[in-house]
């Protein structure tokens, strides 16, 4: 079956987006490596789904469109193991985490989804005859269509923080700095400047920043 230009852009993009996951991790950008690392494993699911029969129009237009229809043309068909295939679904969630909140993505969890991202990458494209063909011509995208666009996930269900919980965060803050300021005073005279503002400081509520 002759590769189609598609096809082969949505290889490329894979390989170069699992190689920036890689220098991420080493340079210490996890929630990057995570990000990069499920685009390349996006990528080369939309590739194989090319492989398997899809069409360009009918490829799935959401994350999730992509995942589901990964798995039945892949997983049921017996081309590629459930457990691997669950690892998209998996680092589609750590992604979302990575790139939509504020909690950081920590050492170990991102050397795993970068490992496990290479050997899904490099198994679907063993299972579908995928190989990077550097003489492949460039595939320029024609311009995009609203619905050309795969969606994003819908912020709104992810679990914000709340503002008891910033207020909560601002205060303890706040009264380890007035503790480090109290030592600190001890430790030597203080002019009577500096001690009127320390007192202005310790006055201010914590609640008024959160508010603002």
């Amino acid at each position: 079956m002759t590769k189609q230009p598609f096809e082969q852009a949505l290889v490329r993009k894979s390989g170069r987006a699992l190689k920036v996951a890689r220098l991420a991790l080493n340079a210490g950008d996890f929630d990057s490596a995570v990000s990069r690392s499920y685009c390349a494993m996006f990528d080369i699911a939309r590739a194989a789904l090319l492989r398997a029969g899809v069409t360009e129009d009918n490829l799935p237009r959401t994350h999730n469109g992509v995942i589901e229809a990964f798995r039945k043309h892949t997983v049921q068909t017996g081309q590629i193991d459930r457990q691997l295939a669950t690892h998209l679904t998996r680092i589609e969630s750590l992604r979302i985490k990575a790139d939509y909140t504020g909690t950081e993505i920590e050492l170990a969890e991102a050397a795993e989804v970068v490992e496990k991202a290479e050997l899904f990458v490099e198994t679907v494209e063993r299972a579908f005859a995928l190989a990077k063909s550097s003489s492949a011509t460039e595939y320029e995208s024609p311009a995009p269509k609203d619905d050309d666009q795969v969606s994003e996930p819908d912020l709104a269900k992810l679990d914000p923080i709340s503002l008891e919980e910033i207020r909560r965060q601002a205060r303890e803050n706040w009264l380890r700095l007035r503790q480090q300021n109290a030592s600190g005073a001890r430790l030597g005279d203080q002019s009577q400047d500096a001690g009127r503002g320390t007192k202005a400081d310790m006055s201010h509520s914590i609640d008024d920043d959160v508010g603002e």
